[in-house]
């Protein structure tokens, strides 16, 4: 799907999609948006003594889709000082079989950056066409979107479009804002909806000619009850931890570095958890920042320490900044057990990640990507760090790749049974798994949902898929990384090995 808009005789394409979601209910299974509650249903009979009876359980899984089609290109070419309006058109489709409400939230997605909501010049960033809404006589450049024409569901509670994008333009958000949705009600959702999409853009007669891009991003939360789904986001945890404060307690939360969705839950330890792998993707070249990202002090490898300077930080406003070096690309691989990962950094020493292009596993069962310990600690060097943080965490590093507002678990040397222990993974062992070191029964199952994700190995291969689970933490010994190793005959809660290797990652609130 694309859409753009290009003055002169430039000539682009870029690609407008949407992100389709899993809904806040049990389980997740999507394809695109595919979630799934177990609805049970039986039946039994009274027997007498000695009789025998027969019963029947169903399982019938929750969906909850998302899709698009393009109906028209997203492109236009313009004169200077026109205004010029329904540039390209998508369908948007949502469909639930159930009764439940959902919500659709929107935010730009220029460049990449989520919440860049402006229309990105070929030229220059001084070029660049701010979102805003068309008036006669305006003499600034300015872009906006527009929903409409819903169809298709006939029931009646059909969705509803927000009355700022309804039939009429709106800005682009610059943050993650409901556009559209549908409130809960006795009637099942077993017919689609549709609306569509399109773009108006003002060009003044002082606009730089060139060709201008952008991006929109969209997202369908699924409700739950009387609920028509709240997005709540990683990094505001401070905002929605209250909503869960009881052990056990679970909800979803979007990351807004890329807009995928993770279960967290209150666990027994006290700490909020991700019981789902993280999924993000670290791209070359690519700037994170302390505003979406756990990066809290820039790290000087020549002297070992941590400080605020330079390149790192920003005194104006606080910000700090982690550009992950060149060769720390994102590597898809697309097999099983023992396949290579054509560019695997195999040393510690740079940053590296992996992510499966097969995977079909969603929700808590996601094997999610795979990091070297350097990558995990949001590093383009880890060399310098050969020390022992066991008997003192405080010495660990202070940033990761977690979302802002989370870190990665600590291992130390504390005793599990110790209520607030830092040695972290074997307190949940302890709490979920009866301190057993034979078995992962208790870590793989409800709420933790840990997965036998494998590993990356020192080969530069994918290997152990299914057979054993390798959690990274911020702790390490020397040229190791501590980390929980699990497999269904042996549990490991605060093993070190090679930085070099890819492992999973689970993030703590802070």
């Amino acid at each position: 799907m694309g859409h753009k808009v290009k003055q002169s005789l430039a000539n682009s394409r870029i690609d407008f999609f949407y992100y389709a979601f899993r809904n806040i209910l049990l389980v997740s299974l999507p394809i695109l948006v595919i979630s799934t509650l177990l609805l049970s249903s039986f039946h039994s009979s009274a027997v007498t003594s000695g009789a025998s009876a027969d019963s029947l359980t169903l399982s019938l899984p929750t969906s909850c889709t998302l899709s698009s089609v393009v109906n028209s290109a997203h492109n236009a070419t313009l004169n200077s000082g026109t205004y010029t309006s329904d540039i390209g058109k998508t369908t948007i489709t949502t469909l639930c079989n159930d009764g439940n409400g959902y919500a659709i939230y929107a935010n730009g997605l220029s460049n990449g950056i989520v919440g860049n909501n402006t229309l990105i010049s070929s030229v220059s960033s001084n070029h660049n066409i701010a979102t805003g809404i068309y008036e006669q006589g305006d003499t600034t450049s300015s872009w906006a979107m527009k929903l409409g024409n819903v169809s298709g569901d006939t029931s009646p509670t059909p969705p509803v479009i927000e009355q700022d994008y309804n039939n009429t333009y709106g800005l682009v958000p610059s943050t993650w804002i409901k556009v559209a949705g549908r409130q809960s009600g006795t009637t099942d959702m077993i017919t689609g909806s549709t609306f569509t999409t399109t773009y108006a853009v003002y060009t003044a007669p002082t606009q730089h000619a060139g060709t201008y891009t952008g991006q929109v991003a969209y997202v369908l939360i699924h409700g739950s009850g009387d609920s028509i789904g709240t997005l709540h986001l990683m990094q505001n945890v401070s905002e929605w931890q209250n909503e869960i404060p009881n052990q056990g307690d679970t909800l979803q939360a979007m990351d807004t570095r890329d807009g995928k969705q993770y279960w967290v839950t209150r666990l027994a330890d006290g700490h909020i958890w991700m019981t789902q792998n993280l999924d993000f993707d670290i791209e070359a070249n690519t700037t994170l920042n302390s505003q979406t990202t756990d990066l809290n002090v820039s790290y000087d490898a020549s002297t070992n320490n941590y400080r605020e300077y330079q390149n790192g930080y920003t005194e104006n406003n606080g910000v700090i900044y982690w550009k992950p070096a060149s060769t720390a690309t994102t590597i898809d691989f697309t097999g099983g057990n023992s396949t290579v990962v054509p560019g695997w950094t195999k040393s510690g020493v740079m940053p590296a990640s992996a992510s499966r292009t097969d995977d079909i596993n969603i929700g808590h069962a996601s094997l999610g990507n795979y990091y070297n310990w350097t990558a995990a600690i949001a590093s383009n060097n880890s060399s310098s760090l050969t020390g022992n943080t066991f008997n003192n965490v405080t010495n660990n590093p202070k940033n990761s790749i977690c979302p802002k507002g989370w870190r990665l678990p600590t291992i130390s040397n504390q005793g599990a049974s110790t209520i607030g222990s830092t040695n972290e993974f074997a307190r949940l062992n302890q709490l979920y798994n009866a301190g057993t070191t034979n078995t992962d029964t208790g870590l793989i199952s409800d709420p933790l949902y840990f997965v036998t994700s494998g590993e990356i190995n020192a080969d530069g291969k994918a290997s152990s898929i299914g057979y054993s689970g390798n959690y990274l933490s911020s702790s390490f010994n020397g040229s190791s990384a501590g980390f929980l190793k699990l497999t269904a005959t042996q549990v490991i809660p605060n093993g070190s090995y090679g930085k070099g290797y890819g492992w999973s990652i689970r993030c703590i609130a802070k």
